[in-house]
């Protein structure tokens, strides 16, 4: 059996030693260049990395995909892929502390100036008396979490420790956690934006979340709330929301994920006061390439013994 590990930001590769003195019956091998992979694949039964079309069809043993990313809206894309037999894994579930971190620190860069200060910075500006009367505290605040995994989970531990109140949607029937006072089904999304002084968007790309915050639910947001986009791009309406921003509506918007990724030099959203704009980086962590692994480890003595689902195995039709 061949496991052929693609380039990462992460460097998996480097487990490859480790892996083949405990796996000794089993090839791994590691490609490291994009255009050479589709000859790599052709004879892989397992693939660890990122890949596109061209790469999938090539494939031709491929039995298990594991993702290095807990989202796969890229590999679902890919429509012979979710025809196919081929089991699609994810990494859920070890991204969710670094994400929950980067939310706060998204917020708190509006709320205590963080931003406004660093700019001030490089202008050598000494702004007390500007920024010191805009300063907010957490304490008290609603905060409405939209898509209650793993995320919004390590999302609602963080605000509760900052004496926030929590109320949470999810597509899901799933049991309450103590951190969260109220968890209902998606028909109550607006109830959630309406009461909430943050919003946070943890759920995955989907056919049935793409555009989900248009402008519908953007006017049913409290005046002057904050947005927070960590999951995926498309599922906030960047025109809506720049409406919404222009008008005052939202006091602001912090956004880690984007319809067009580069975003794109054009995009309004660049030059707007009130809005942080992050690079699709509020997954790192020095801990992800760890994390990757425990779930590559488990599941690859899984598929050996032919233990089945594999762990985050994913529904292709579903979306997650």
């Amino acid at each position: 059996m061949k496991v052929l590990i693609g380039a990462s930001l992460m460097g998996l590769e480097k487990a490859i030693p480790d892996l083949q003195a405990q796996y000794p019956d089993v090839e791994f091998a590691y490609c490291d260049d994009h255009q050479a992979l589709p000859a790599l694949i052709a004879d892989a039964d397992v693939y660890v990395g990122g890949l596109d079309r061209e790469a999938f069809l090539a494939a031709k043993q491929l039995k298990w995909l594991q993702s290095p990313s807990s989202g796969v809206n890229n590999y679902l894309a890919i429509p012979e892929l979710v025809a196919s037999d081929v089991i699609l894994t994810s990494a859920v579930g070890t991204h969710a502390a670094c994400l929950a971190d980067s939310v706060f620190g998204m917020i708190l860069a509006f709320n205590r100036c963080i931003r406004d200060a660093v700019l001030k910075q490089q202008r050598h500006e000494w702004a007390f008396g500007e920024l010191r009367p805009r300063m907010l505290e957490l304490t008290g605040s609603m905060l409405g979490i939209i898509g209650l995994g793993s995320v919004g989970h390590a999302v609602a531990r963080r605000a509760v420790a900052f004496g926030m109140r929590v109320v949470a949607v999810d597509v899901q029937p799933l049991a309450k956690p103590e951190t969260v006072e109220v968890l209902w089904g998606l028909e109550h999304l607006h109830e959630l934006l309406r009461i909430s002084d943050y919003v946070v968007v943890t759920v995955p790309y989907t056919p049935q979340t793409d555009g989900m915050i248009g402008a519908a639910e953007i006017a049913q947001m409290k005046p002057g709330a904050l947005l927070v986009g960590i999951s995926r791009g498309r599922i906030i309406d960047e025109a809506a929301l720049l409406v919404a921003l222009k008008s005052g509506h939202l006091r602001g918007a912090a956004l880690d994920v984007f319809a067009q990724e580069p975003l794109p030099p054009e995009s309004e959203l660049w030059d707007m006061p009130n809005v942080l704009i992050t690079p699709h980086i509020a997954g790192g962590t020095q801990f992800e390439a760890q994390y990757i692994l425990d779930i590559f480890c488990e599941n690859l003595e899984r598929f050996l013994r032919g233990d089945f689902p594999l762990r985050n195995q994913v529904d292709k039709q579903r979306g997650f």
